[in-house]
């Protein structure tokens, strides 16, 4: 295997593993430009076989995806946090709970939803109206998190927001840390750090095991995520759901549900200050289609420029930027054949850097995702949500969620960043703004009508 697959050129004995710490988004990124589809990756005690084609991409996440399971990051470091959720378990446990979490993702829940989205967008621009500076990561994080409350617990969080949005950044920020360490602890080991972790996810633990009790002293369904969850019963032997099993699924859509979008959305905001004519194009859009009111879900094929944006948004910047899996058996990848045991990366940020997937990759053009440009795209070279049977169960609903805030928040404010220097990416387990988003806050509202009238004349159609 070692002499099939060039190997990233490193330092002896730790090999890549001060480059992956340092700078991993720019080690990923190069890695398909120097070294083609496959390359092999050392990490310190790790060894990992990098993937960055879509055909690839394909036989590991799909075509062959029953000869993979999840890599050391979920399994191991995250499961205290994310239990036996969708995101960590697998084989037949795996499809069980698809299964129970796949019915609060039916299209005719989707109506529901997005009146819920446009409400809860509603409200922070009414709050964030008042103004003048603020962290718009931060912001943004605060905004999905409301959202995820209220559409999959039926819940407002209320103060307990910012104590679960401190508590998921130090987690993953810590699962990230121990990955890339020159010696990874794993949860068990009783260190500092991970002494630290277990009291922050208490912390998660009784917000969430709360919430459960809560529910389940209602007697009405109000059919939401967590209702079908403490509804469902095993189709085998009619058993319900544990508060246990009830917490690992509530855990993993609490942090799946509103930490990708969020970078999204943050990301995107970004890039618009630094590209006027697009941030233009987006508000014209807006003005026309919304003009200040709530978008509902009919109106979405309208807004093709808040569509195309925010898939930009996660193209240049995805906030999950690769995927680990490691061989479960001895499998052909290509023409490579990798042992079992292989770890196996697969580099969603260097395959959306690639030039010929993507010309000029490093700029930033929405247009890309029209919608001919994006049918002609090799299957699977545009990965935000990864792809096969462990696809992200919610990336239709992120992807709704992302356009229609991106054009309710753009008819009403517009985000000047506070400074020239560039955003630079943090590649924790989500890729997020190193920093933070300062941004000074303007009321779109006081500009003059005739100018808005112009920009709503030139807004794009689906048609163009």
């Amino acid at each position: 295997m070692t002499r099939a697959i060039p190997r990233v050129a490193g330092r002896r004995f730790l090999g890549n593993l001060a480059e992956f710490r340092s700078d991993r988004i720019g080690l990923l990124t190069r890695i398909p430009r120097e070294y083609g589809d496959i390359a092999r990756l050392d990490v310190g005690l790790f060894a990992a076989v990098v993937i960055s084609s879509s055909e690839l991409c394909n036989e590991v996440l799909v075509s062959k995806a029953d000869a993979f399971v999840k890599g050391f990051g979920l399994s191991v470091f995250a499961r205290p946090l994310l239990g036996d959720g969708l995101l960590t378990s697998e084989r037949d446990e795996h499809r069980r709970n698809r299964r129970l979490v796949s019915p609060a993702f039916v299209h005719s829940r989707i109506g529901g939803y997005a009146r819920t989205i446009a409400a809860c967008v509603e409200e922070h621009v009414e709050r964030l109206s008042r103004e003048k500076e603020v962290d718009l990561s931060a912001e943004m994080m605060r905004l999905t998190l409301d959202v995820v409350g209220r559409t999959m617990f039926g819940a407002d969080l209320g103060p307990d927001t910012r104590a679960i949005g401190d508590a998921i950044t130090e987690l993953l920020d810590h699962i990230s840390s121990e990955i890339a360490s020159y010696l990874p602890l794993p949860p068990v080991v009783p260190s500092p750090a991970n002494l630290r972790m277990r009291r922050v996810v208490r912390k998660l633990d009784e917000i969430v095991y709360r919430i459960i009790r809560e529910r389940r002293a209602r007697t009405d369904d109000s059919g939401d995520f967590l209702s079908m969850l403490l509804a469902a019963r095993d189709q085998d032997d009619g058993s319900a759901l544990s508060d246990q099993e009830v917490r690992d699924e509530v855990m993993t859509i609490l942090i799946a549900g509103h930490e990708t979008t969020a970078n999204g959305l943050a990301w995107a905001f970004s890039l618009l200050d630094r590209h006027p004519e697009q941030r233009a194009r987006l508000e014209a859009e807006s003005d026309a289609v919304l003009a200040g009111a709530r978008p509902e879900l009919d109106q979405l094929s309208r807004l093709p420029c808040a569509a195309r944006v925010f898939k930009e948004a996660l193209r240049l910047r995805p906030p999950v930027f690769m995927i680990a899996r490691r061989a479960a058996r001895d499998v052909t990848i290509g023409s490579h054949d990798l042992p079992r045991g292989t770890l196996v990366i697969i580099d969603i940020v260097g395959m959306h850097h690639r030039p010929d997937y993507f010309p000029e990759p490093d700029s930033f053009v929405p247009d890309r995702f029209a919608p001919e440009l994006e049918r002609a795209l090799p299957r699977h070279a545009f990965l935000p949500f990864s792809a096969g049977p462990r696809v992200c169960i919610g990336n239709h609903f992120a992807l709704m969620e992302g356009q229609m805030a991106l054009a309710q928040l753009a008819g009403r404010l517009r985000f000047e960043l506070l400074h020239d220097a560039p955003i630079v990416p943090d590649a924790l387990l989500t890729l997020r703004p190193r920093g933070g988003v300062p941004v000074r806050v303007v009321r779109r509202d006081g500009e003059p009508r005739q100018r808005r009238a112009l920009m709503s004349a030139e807004a794009p159609t689906p048609a163009e």
